[in-house]
């Protein structure tokens, strides 16, 4: 009995200390934490490297390939990451993808075969992962190869043995940056015949590629990387356009990169401000058999199908720097660097990803006209659209602009009229944006009042053209800081650099009126002359031909208005010219706002009405006359025309 009473006290003193092993609840946990698992503690890793997992080698053998065995594999081979990195995520740049802080080793593992890799004390949060070919190929039917053919396990202090059944490209991940370069130690791996720029030469490369024996390959700036065949390599040393100057292609593509993705979006290196530091892993593209979606994508990395148009996209110079070859690429690329949290609204989609390309052809001088059959008849027809007065457009919507192609038209206009660095200022007000925009009305007023921002002048007339809708608020705003737009930028052609200098002529005109004109003509109210009268009808009256009446005057274009003035018939007075009216605004000929009333005085001198609260940035305003000084059902004015300040 004692000894019950003491093992029971002990028990509960042990409980109280909060000692891990107890017996707790009925249930022994040895570490706090119960196993249900079923499986016997005291495993063994495996680590013998001459053992080879053949179990998926037909499949490795269709993509990506084997390795030949007198491929000769490393032992204890010794490489150096430089992993001191800023990590820009898609939330800091708000871009769709941002690159990722994945790590090139320049080695290659065999279908099946075992890979031990050392990672030094102290050393944590990196992943290792075996497979550039990450599109994962789910609910794909029939599949060209299994969906998922790389893999990446967690790496330790110490060694880590890891395995993928299909080989690939060895990489280390990092979740987090170390100031001081790290040394790795690398058994059983194969050297991958990467060319580095900077750091490889032409024709040494071109030797170590013919005695390769490994399937894939990377061609690396620090920018950019691409993962390309081993065998289409091979085939070009003896076609017309062999691949044998990587390092004029890479210095190009790091070009690119430098000037027309991360610069053209105001990233560098050295920003003071972490939101504007061009992302320190580099961009990645890849090419495969089969793809998730479409003829290529975007992503981390983009994916292009491994065909030859893809390849001469990312090897051939001549692709990279023509007219008509720089569009793959440059378009997936463009995709991943678009903002749609804050600017690039729906309709976008497959239009400002484009905006690089001609970033691209601008710097380098290419010729338009080539760059897409869809460039040389969209941008004409886009045009055309815009230059058509009257009615009510609908950029998003309208049949005759549901293209991606003519909806670059407007951006590339305003690129040419007042220089590429408007995408610039977009791209960095973006990023130190607090919030993004929910939709797309508040796109059009953030993409609107930016670009006016940029160019010093409203480019309300501009939107008005393109049917690009914006809010009031918005247009006031702007008005209150810039002049209007003064030359019709929408006629430029981008092709022909002709275009777009005419004059804008904001020209009152009178949009509508209830009841025609009996004597004179509407346009007489208008055309400022006071000896000129638009006299309503007085004779065979329709039921809505008398007051009240109702004028609409069109501004010419959403500006600054003071007022509304009015004269009388001319040698008249003001017998039948009305006497109570109303003042309304808008700015689509749709929604209308009330200004205000007024009393118009019985006589034949010219009267202002000002409006109470200021200038009114409006277009359209309308002006309903109650009634008049007499029994009369008609009304006559010499003039009814705005005030502008």
């Amino acid at each position: 009995m004692k000894k019950k009473n003491y093992l029971y006290s002990l028990l509960l003193i042990t409980s109280l200390l909060g000692v891990s092993s107890c017996e707790k609840y009925g249930y022994f946990v040895p570490d706090g934490y119960p196993e249900y698992d079923g499986n016997t503690p005291g495993g063994v890793i495996d680590t013998n490297m001459k053992q080879i997992d053949k179990s998926m080698y037909a499949k490795a053998r269709v993509f990506p390939g084997l390795v030949d065995q007198s491929e000769p594999r490393v032992q204890n081979a010794k490489f150096t990451l430089d992993l001191n990195f800023t990590k820009q995520t898609t939330q800091n740049l708000k871009i769709n993808v941002a690159p990722e802080p994945q790590f090139s080793t320049g080695y290659y593992a065999a279908p099946g075969e075992l890979i031990k890799i050392e990672v030094p004390e102290g050393i944590e949060g990196l992943t290792v992962q075996i497979g550039g070919h990450t599109d994962n190929l789910g609910g794909k039917y029939p599949l060209l190869r299994d969906p998922v053919i790389y893999m990446r396990q967690r790496l330790y202090a110490g060694a880590n043995y890891v395995r993928n059944l299909y080989g690939g490209t060895i990489y280390i991940r990092a979740d987090r940056a170390y100031a001081n370069p790290v040394e790795f130690t690398i058994t059983n791996a194969v050297v991958s015949p990467d060319f580095v720029l900077g750091q490889s030469t032409d024709a040494d490369w071109v030797t170590k590629v013919k005695a390769s024996k490994v399937p894939w390959l990377e061609l690396r700036t620090k920018r950019v990387v691409f993962l390309i065949p081993r065998d289409r390599v091979i085939k070009t040393f003896s076609s017309q356009e062999p691949f044998t100057n990587p390092t004029a292609v890479l210095t190009k593509w790091n070009d690119v990169f430098d000037h027309d993705f991360n610069g053209w979006m105001g990233l560098s290196d050295d920003a003071a401000d972490e939101k504007d530091r061009s992302p320190q892993g580099a961009w990645r593209g890849v090419l495969d058999i089969q793809l998730s979606a479409g003829y290529g994508h975007n992503g981390f990395p983009f994916v292009g199908l491994n065909d030859a148009e893809w390849f001469g996209a990312m090897t051939s110079l001549n692709s990279i720097t023509s007219s008509r070859g720089m569009w793959g690429s440059y378009h997936e690329f463009g995709h991943n660097c678009q903002q749609p949290s804050v600017w690039s609204w729906s309709t976008l989609g497959e239009t400002t990803n484009n905006l690089f390309n001609f970033k691209v052809a601008n710097r380098i001088g290419a010729d338009y006209k080539v760059m897409h059959p869809a460039v040389t008849s969209g941008f004409p027809q886009a045009i055309a659209y815009a230059s058509t007065a009257g009615g009510s457009k609908n950029f998003d919507a309208d049949a005759a602009m549901n293209d991606p192609f003519k909806r670059m038209t407007p951006f590339v206009q305003i690129f040419e009229k007042y220089g590429y660095g408007a995408m610039t200022h977009l791209y960095t007000e973006a990023r130190h944006a607090p919030r993004g925009n929910p939709n797309d009305i508040t796109k059009h007023n953030w993409v609107y009042e930016k670009l006016s921002d940029y160019a010093k002048v409203d480019l309300s007339p501009f939107f008005d053209a393109w049917g690009i809708s914006y809010s009031d608020i918005v247009a006031q705003r702007v008005a209150s800081k810039y002049p209007l737009l003064k030359k019709a930028i929408w006629e430029y052609n981008p092709l022909t650099k002709t275009g777009g200098d005419n004059d804008i002529v904001y020209k009152t005109s009178v949009t509508y009126v209830s009841c025609p004109a009996q004597e004179g003509s509407v346009a007489n109210l208008v055309d400022g002359d006071p000896n000129t009268f638009y006299h309503s009808k007085y004779s065979n009256i329709g039921p809505t031909e008398s007051y009240p009446f109702s004028f609409v005057l069109n501004a010419g274009a959403n500006m600054p208005i003071k007022g509304i003035y009015f004269n009388a018939r001319p040698g008249g007075n003001r017998q039948g010219d009305g006497k109570e009216f109303e003042v309304y605004y808008s700015r689509n000929n749709i929604d209308f706002t009330m200004v205000g009333a007024g009393v118009l005085p019985n006589n034949n001198s010219r009267f202002e009405y000002i409006f109470p609260n200021g200038n009114i940035n409006a277009k359209y305003f309308k002006i309903i006359v109650k009634n008049g000084y007499t029994g009369n059902a008609y009304v006559v004015f010499g003039e009814m025309n705005l005030i502008k300040p």
